[in-house]
């Protein structure tokens, strides 16, 4: 899995890349996914380490793939652009097929091998399937019925994981296929209108994470390493 490791070696390394600045972004973009997101998890009066990482690691990705930084372009876009000299070998044209192809969305889980770490997602919203390398799916035993929300993109080829969110959730797909998570609800066009604008992204970590979130307790958040 040569190439899948220079993806994901390219992803570390965009994503250290920022930690490290994060100083320049990182008040204003916080503000700004708390208020839309609203996680439940902030109104705990203490959070697990865990807790804390999962959020975390929601917030990064969607500063890393979605939100404009500079002239607007996302931090991926910038780096595509404009790689620094210490960038792993070809990060730039990694980059560019990312930025090109990305999916996130829900998916059913149709097949996987374990062997060979190939899996088969269905979207929930189109339809359409993809043949997926990842080891992370694969690997998860009890991941069947439900579906899987995770980022996606056609590199060198092969389809496969550059976020590392997984929101698992057990639900069968076709028991909220019309108005599921990430859905624009009926409710929102009143309480909550600028979801309308909002990326797919952020309106699922609303719903899944979000202290009024109409699913928060039927999802599961996981990183890759879990």
């Amino acid at each position: 899995m040569d190439g899948f490791e220079d993806v994901q070696q390219a992803m570390r390394y965009v994503a250290d890349y920022w930690i490290k600045r994060k100083w320049t972004f990182l008040n204003e973009a916080n503000e700004e996914f708390v208020a839309f997101v609203d996680p439940a998890f902030y109104y705990q009066e203490c959070l697990t380490p865990d807790e804390v990482a999962s959020v975390s690691m929601c917030f990064t990705e969607w500063v890393l793939f979605e939100r404009p930084l500079r002239r607007g372009k996302t931090p991926l876009q910038i780096l595509r652009d404009d790689p620094p000299q210490d960038a792993p070998e070809g990060l730039a044209d990694i980059l560019r097929a990312v930025v090109a192809s990305q999916v996130f969305s829900r998916f059913a889980i149709c097949d996987k091998d374990v062997a060979s770490g190939m899996t088969v997602l269905r979207d929930v919203r189109t339809d359409c399937r993809y043949d997926v390398l990842d080891p992370h799916i694969c690997a998860m035993e009890h991941w069947g019925a439900g579906t899987v929300a995770v980022r996606i993109a056609r590199v060198r080829g092969t389809w496969q994981p550059v976020g590392q969110v997984y929101l698992y959730d057990h639900v069968p797909a076709q028991e909220n296929a019309i108005d599921g998570p990430g859905e624009m609800h009926p409710e929102d066009y009143l309480c909550k209108p600028e979801a309308e604008h909002a990326s797919f992204y952020l309106r699922l970590l609303r719903d899944i994470l979000g202290i009024d979130g109409r699913y928060h307790k039927s999802a599961r958040v996981r990183g890759r390493a879990a």
